[in-house]
């Protein structure tokens, strides 16, 4: 009968948190200050853009003046050779504290790093014949979407395209769209949503493109014609990465007091782990205990997210489960902790 009850307990969710999140490197001319400060400037807008989900960051007094300095927001850094041997690039080791802080001073919006997986099935027909596009394939559409994607703070993936998927999704599923066949492929990747690409060669060397975005039953789609594909796959990830920051993106609207009730929170271990978890979520200000009863839990956050996102970041978590969705009016909501 709980199991029955719990919130959306039968849809799976496979977020994790984005490693390289907060490791951003840009291209420099030489190995100077003055260009590691121009690199580092850069490089602090791009993590802005991954942090907040927006395409263009509003400049105003506290990111100018961030801008102005990045040195404080770094802890680490170093110069390498770019992969094709010849420019120069600057990588950055950026504070997560520190440049959340920044956000909150500027009152932008957090999209948190814990984010759902995507995975992108892509075919091509070049006129002569059919073929999907995977991992390291050597097309520019693919190092665009993979680039473009990475400059959001986007997990998006290719298939390997190894024996399974071989004998299991041919290049007519992908033209067609098929998703009985695609989202039992895109499983065995733990991928939280699909994105479904056509292109094809058209006229006067110019390649058209339609792609099909799946999130959680919704589908966004997006069409583009260009001589150049990897303009048609950086606005793929653009598309991607807009959807997901809308959904799950914090806006500042001002922080409010959110009562929870926690319950399955046995001994000490449970305790620690749970506010520990509550005290790590980067839209989160506050964490207060008001009262322990049993394993059950009164916890009250000041945060700016509102109730409904709330649940939905908690639900791309997995680790607070809803149990009721009737709640007491003016009462705390119900969850259930999920123990790891």
């Amino acid at each position: 009968m709980v199991l029955a009850c719990l919130w959306a307990a039968s849809f799976p969710v496979n977020a994790a948190e984005v490693p390289w999140l907060y490791d951003v490197t840009v291209a420099v001319e030489d190995q100077s200050t003055s260009a590691r400060l121009d690199g580092a400037s850069h490089a602090l807008g791009q993590l802005l853009t991954r942090l907040t989900g927006l395409t263009s960051v509003p400049r105003n007094e506290a990111v100018s003046r961030a801008l102005a300095a990045p040195d404080l927001y770094y802890n680490q850094f170093r110069f390498e050779r770019a992969e094709d041997g010849e420019g120069l690039e600057l990588r950055l080791q950026f504070v997560p504290e520190a440049v959340l802080d920044l956000i909150r001073d500027a009152q932008l919006p957090i999209w948190r790093a814990n984010r759902p997986t995507v995975l992108t099935w892509i075919v091509v027909d070049d006129g002569l014949i059919r073929r999907i596009l995977g991992a390291g394939t050597d097309h520019p559409l693919v190092a665009a979407i993979d680039e473009r994607a990475r400059e959001r703070g986007l997990p998006l993936q290719l298939p390997l395209l190894d024996l399974t998927d071989q004998l299991t999704v041919e290049p007519a599923a992908v033209w067609g769209r098929l998703s009985q066949i695609l989202r039992p492929a895109s499983q065995r990747y733990d991928a939280d949503h699909v994105l479904v690409g056509r292109l094809q060669k058209v006229r006067d060397e110019r390649w058209s493109v339609d792609w099909e975005f799946w999130l959680d039953g919704e589908v966004h789609h997006l069409q583009g014609e260009a001589r150049d594909p990897a303009s048609l796959g950086r606005a793929a990830a653009d598309l991607v990465a807009d959807e997901l920051a809308a959904r799950y993106a914090v806006l500042d609207r001002g922080v409010r007091r959110q009562n929870l009730a926690v319950t399955a929170v046995s001994g000490a271990g449970d305790y620690a782990d749970l506010l520990r978890y509550l005290g790590g979520l980067e839209f989160v200000e506050e964490v207060m205990v008001s009262a322990v009863s049993g394993d059950r839990l009164q916890v009250s956050l000041i945060t700016a997210a509102e109730p409904d996102q709330l649940l939905e970041l908690f639900r791309l978590d997995g680790r607070l489960i809803r149990t009721r969705t009737d709640p007491v009016p003016g009462g705390p909501i119900e969850l259930v902790w999920q123990r790891r």
